[in-house]
């Protein structure tokens, strides 16, 4: 009977654990440091991208994965952006997207030496394998209302790699 009494709980415990778990979904993509590389410029009003520097590297961010919710350290401005998987499951091609702003930034657009409102980044992405995924990064500067001509945006295609190790994708069949 006092062995009961004991191993009761230890099993409500156990099986508290084990239905949690069943709840978690697992993504392919890794947590870690990425190096993004503009593929495609799709818009510059700003003035930061140019044709030559498609393939050149645009900044790292640090993926951190928490159950559904993605964040990542980006370098652009030291930001944060948070968001979240947009489909679920253990396969290739999960999404995700991130959203983060940074308040009364200094930079250059245009040109111009700016002191903006707000500079917001919005990022898409598609997962290609655990190392590597792409999509659409958009960034927007939100000027203050006596420098209007420090409004713009940037909207490009990017690659994001970790370690430098690039989905191996097989051969085309003949």
């Amino acid at each position: 009977m006092a062995a009961t009494r004991l191993f009761r709980p230890l099993l409500m415990s156990a099986l508290a654990l084990a239905s949690g778990l069943g709840c978690t979904n697992a993504y392919l993509q890794n947590e870690g440091l990425y190096e993004f590389t503009a593929t495609e410029v799709i818009r510059d009003d700003c003035g930061l991208l140019s044709a030559s520097s498609v393939q050149d590297s645009w900044d790292t961010g640090e993926l951190i994965i928490t159950g559904e919710v993605v964040r990542m350290n980006y370098e652009l401005m030291d930001m944060q952006l948070v968001g979240a998987f947009l489909e679920g499951g253990l396969t290739e091609d999960d999404g995700f997207m991130l959203d983060g702003s940074v308040a009364n930034a200094s930079l250059t657009a245009k040109g111009t030496q700016c002191t903006v409102e707000q500079v917001a980044v919005h990022l898409e992405a598609t997962t290609r394998c655990a190392t590597q995924f792409d999509g659409v990064l958009r960034v927007r500067y939100e000027p203050r209302i006596e420098q209007p001509q420090c409004a713009c945006q940037v909207w490009m295609s990017y690659r994001a790699v970790q370690n430098g190790r690039p989905c191996i994708l097989p051969a085309p069949a003949p």
